[in-house]
C-alpha cells in the first residue's frame, strides 16, 4: 500500500469515477494512479479535539511559517471543483454552472484571516464506540487517542476516498487513518549545520543524523512501512473472517432447510 507524500502529489493522476446511487447519496470514488490515494501531511499542531453531537474531530493547525500541506489541500478543493465542473454533464446529464456549483461544494479547506495560522478539521471515525483511526509514538507503538493533547506535533495519514454527493452538498470523503506522534526532543550536535538542501542527494561528508534512516528518510517524516504493512494485513483478516462468517451462516441456513423438510418427512 503506497503513500504519497503531500508535495510529490500530482493532482493530474487523480481519476474520479462516475458516482453511483448509494441510497441516500451518490458516492463516487476517486483513486490516484489506480490504486488508494493515501495523502501523508507534513508537520502539523494539534490544536483541539472537539466533541459534535457525540462526533470527535481532530483540529490541527500548519507551521506558522509553512502552509504547503494547507496550500496543497486547496489546491485538490480547486480540481475538484475544476473535475467535477467538467465531468457534470456525463456525471449528472446536465452542465452544471460553477457558481452554482462553488455554493454546493463544501470544502477541505477553510479560509483564515490575515496574521492567523490555517486550521485543518478532520472526523475522527469510529465503529461501535471504537476508534479507527491507528494512533501511534515514534516506536510505532500503538497509544490512545487521548495522548494528542494541544500542542502536540504529529504527522497524519489521511485516505481521499470520493465525492459523496448530497442533496444539497457534496463533499470530499475523506479517511483519518494513521496519526504518528512527534517527539519534541532533538538533540543538537553543535559544529554542525542541521539544515540539509532537499535537492542534494549527496551525503555531507564528516557530518552523521542519527535521525535519518539507510534510505535517506528521517524518521519523524515517515510512517512506517511496517505499520502500514501490518494495517493491511490487518484488514485483509479481517475481511477473511467476514467472507468465512458469512459462509457459515449460509450453511447453517441450508442446515435449517434440511432439517425442516426431514422434519416435515417424518
Amino acid at each position: 500500500m503506497e503513500v504519497t507524500r503531500y508535495n510529490k502529489l500530482s493532482l493530474d493522476n487523480i481519476q474520479f469515477d462516475k458516482p453511483e446511487n448509494k441510497g441516500t447519496v451518490y458516492y463516487g470514488p476517486m483513486l490516484y494512479d489506480l490504486n488508494p490515494l493515501l495523502l501523508q501531511s507534513s508537520r502539523l499542531k494539534v490544536k483541539e479535539i472537539k466533541e459534535i453531537d457525540k462526533q470527535k474531530y481532530l483540529i490541527i493547525e500548519t507551521d506558522t511559517s509553512d502552509f504547503s500541506f494547507y496550500d496543497k489541500l486547496v489546491k485538490l478543493d480547486d480540481h475538484i471543483l475544476e473535475k467535477t465542473y467538467q465531468n457534470s454533464e456525463e456525471w449528472f446529464n446536465k452542465e452544471l454552472p460553477m457558481d452554482i456549483l462553488e455554493n454546493m461544494y463544501k470544502r477541505i479547506t477553510s479560509p483564515f484571516k490575515k496574521d492567523e495560522t490555517p486550521s485543518i478539521q478532520f472526523k475522527i471515525p469510529y465503529h461501535k464506540e471504537n476508534i479507527q483511526t491507528k494512533v501511534y509514538n515514534q516506536a510505532n507503538e500503538i497509544i490512545d487517542v487521548s495522548t494528542l493533547v494541544p500542542g502536540s506535533t504529529i504527522i497524519s495519514m489521511v485516505q481521499v476516498k470520493g465525492l459523496k454527493f448530497l442533496k444539497q452538498i457534496y463533499y470530499c470523503d475523506l479517511f483519518l487513518s494513521q496519526i504518528k506522534l512527534i517527539n519534541e526532543t532533538v538533540t543538537i550536535k553543535s559544529g554542525h549545520c542541521l539544515i540539509e538542501d532537499a535537492e542534494d542527494t549527496e551525503d555531507t561528508e564528516g557530518v552523521e543524523d542519527d535521525s535519518k534512516t539507510n534510505d535517506g528518510k528521517y524518521d519523524y517524516e515517515i510512517l512506517d512501512e511496517e505499520v502500514i504493512q501490518k494495517s493491511k494485513e490487518i484488514e485483509e483478516m479481517e475481511l477473511s473472517i467476514s467472507e468465512r462468517k458469512q459462509i457459515i451462516e449460509n450453511e447453517q441456513s441450508k442446515l435449517s432447510k434440511l432439517e425442516e423438510q426431514l422434519q416435515f418427512l417424518k
